[in-house]
């Protein structure tokens, strides 16, 4: 899970969450082209449509908000970089996190993703019971980076996870560590930008604290179908 730009902007980011339907095939060749501009876990979709369908995941789309008055500037350069993603999709989710919802049948172009899950196969990382639950696959248009809309969803998904039904006492995440962000030959080799800010750093100003390591726990696939084991951080907040 990749940090994106933290470039301040005059006005705050507004997004909103709208479920993933593991059920519609729109919704999930949209995940798969999301995945693949995101280089990491392209490969888990078929996966995540089942944890979805148990309540252990909850994936929903990062969606801008009508009150946020870049909308259609960053909408714009959104589908200038992935035209393939002007065709909208319905919000038809009839659950999240196993709970039942009433889809509006909204239309909406996506442009990331975020979930907030109740398991994680890595230890430590996620446990209901315990009021600790995991954020994973934070994504967000590589075409609007630095415009606050990481920082927005993150916030976002935050205040789900602290009010009920989740009550959560502490949120945890994992992603690129620094001693990979550091490495600038790995970005020239993988034909990227290094970003601004380390992802690590980025969640650490967010108020996440580092609290494991673990060597290659990323697998990044480039366009060329390489793959580029990467440093992971695994880091906890403390929300009540």
């Amino acid at each position: 899970m990749l940090a994106p730009s933290t470039v301040k902007t005059p006005v705050r980011a507004k997004v909103d969450l709208i479920a993933w339907d593991p059920d519609s095939p729109a919704h999930t060749e949209r995940m798969v082209q999301h995945r693949i501009a995101c280089g990491w876990k392209q490969d888990y979709i078929e996966g995540w449509r089942g944890l979805q369908r148990e309540g252990k995941m909850g994936l929903q789309w990062v969606v801008l908000s009508e009150e946020d008055p870049g909308k259609e500037t960053k909408l714009a350069q959104h589908l200038l970089k992935y035209p393939e993603d002007a065709t909208p999709i319905l919000d038809t989710a009839t659950s999240l996190a196993g709970k039942p919802r009433l889809p509006s049948s909204r239309s909406f172009v996506p442009v990331g993703h975020i979930s907030l899950d109740s398991e994680s196969p890595n230890p430590g990382q996620a446990d209901a019971s315990q009021g600790l639950y995991c954020i994973t696959t934070l994504y967000i248009s590589r075409a609007i980076h630095g415009g606050g809309l990481g920082r927005a969803a993150l916030d976002a998904v935050e205040s789900q996870a602290i009010n009920e039904p989740l009550c959560a006492k502490i949120l945890s995440l994992d992603t690129l560590a620094n001693s990979s962000w550091n490495r600038t030959d790995i970005w020239e080799e993988m034909g990227q930008k290094k970003p601004e800010m380390s992802a690590e750093d980025w969640y650490e100003r967010c108020g996440y604290k580092a609290w494991r390591y673990i060597e290659g726990h990323i697998q990044h696939r480039t366009d060329d179908g390489r793959v580029w084991p990467l440093d992971g951080v695994f880091m906890k907040k403390t929300v009540v």
